[in-house]
């Protein structure tokens, strides 16, 4: 890391992971993206069927997962790049591994949130308590 402790780099990676829950996991198309294409998904699979809760709760917090991950990181570094944003990591003084791990606990986190968020409504919606 050529002088620059782990910390540092925790430090950078943490900044990239606020500046991206802001600029786009924040927004409210991702948010609705996030939340309500899962739930939607998962009460119209779930209502007039005899599931047991047990085994639904687990399929929305997997659609949740799948669905808010995948929502902005696969289109964050392009849409950086076609802006002439992601330049200004490469040129600053952290590494290409404080930028990725950076952008990964973005989507970790709102992940987890949302996840979190749907899991509890799914609960509600099922009548679990």
């Amino acid at each position: 890391m050529n002088g620059v402790s782990l910390l540092d780099e925790l430090r950078r990676s943490w900044a990239i992971t606020v500046k991206d829950m802001r600029v786009y996991y924040l927004r409210p198309p991702a948010l609705m993206f996030g939340v309500l294409f899962p739930v939607a998904l998962f009460f119209s699979f779930a209502v007039g069927r005899n599931i047991p809760s047990d085994r639904l709760i687990p399929v929305l917090a997997a659609q949740t997962v799948f669905w808010s991950a995948s929502s902005i990181g696969p289109v964050a570094i392009p849409m950086e790049r076609r802006m002439r944003t992601f330049e200004r990591f490469l040129s600053a003084p952290l590494s290409l591994m404080a930028v990725l791990w950076g952008k990964t606990l973005a989507g970790v986190l709102f992940g987890l949130g949302i996840t979190t968020l749907a899991t509890v409504v799914g609960a509600l919606g099922v009548g679990l308590s």
